[in-house]
């Protein structure tokens, strides 16, 4: 799990958009989600996991968001468009899994290849947007 821990820049992406029409998303979110969320605007994660505790700072053009949990545990946070969602975060061997539940369901899987932080963001019905992070 120490793999995960640093400052993460997004540095490429594939399926954003399929993805945010799978979640439901109104047009107004949707086109503001794609035009900031690119890997031109640097969009970063930084990620710090100890024991059970998971913080991940988030930083993009809407600004910053932090999050802190207990894996296995329940947490309240607020969607892209600012819809509530329930959280849960699984450690799962080399893994950080992501559950959210609210007006939609996505489960994020984040894990290191090739050096690369590659997060899987898949909605409910199935549509995975994969978004591939540097180390900085």
């Amino acid at each position: 799990m120490a793999a995960l821990n640093g400052k993460w820049k997004l540095s490429s992406g594939e399926k954003l958009q399929e993805y945010l029409d799978a979640l439901g998303l109104q047009d107004e979110v949707k086109a503001k989600a794609l035009k900031v969320l690119t890997p031109d605007n640097d969009i970063t994660q930084e990620i710090k996991v100890s024991g059970n505790d998971v913080t991940i700072i988030t930083t993009t053009p809407m600004g910053t968001t932090e999050t802190k949990a207990a894996a296995g545990e329940e947490s309240s946070q607020s969607a892209i468009d600012g819809s509530p969602l329930k959280v849960i975060y699984k450690l799962d061997g080399d893994k950080l899994i992501e559950e959210q539940k609210g007006s939609f369901e996505s489960v994020n899987v984040r894990a290191i290849e090739g050096g690369q932080l590659i997060m899987k963001l898949t909605a409910g019905n199935g549509v995975t947007c994969t978004r591939k992070y540097d180390k900085i």
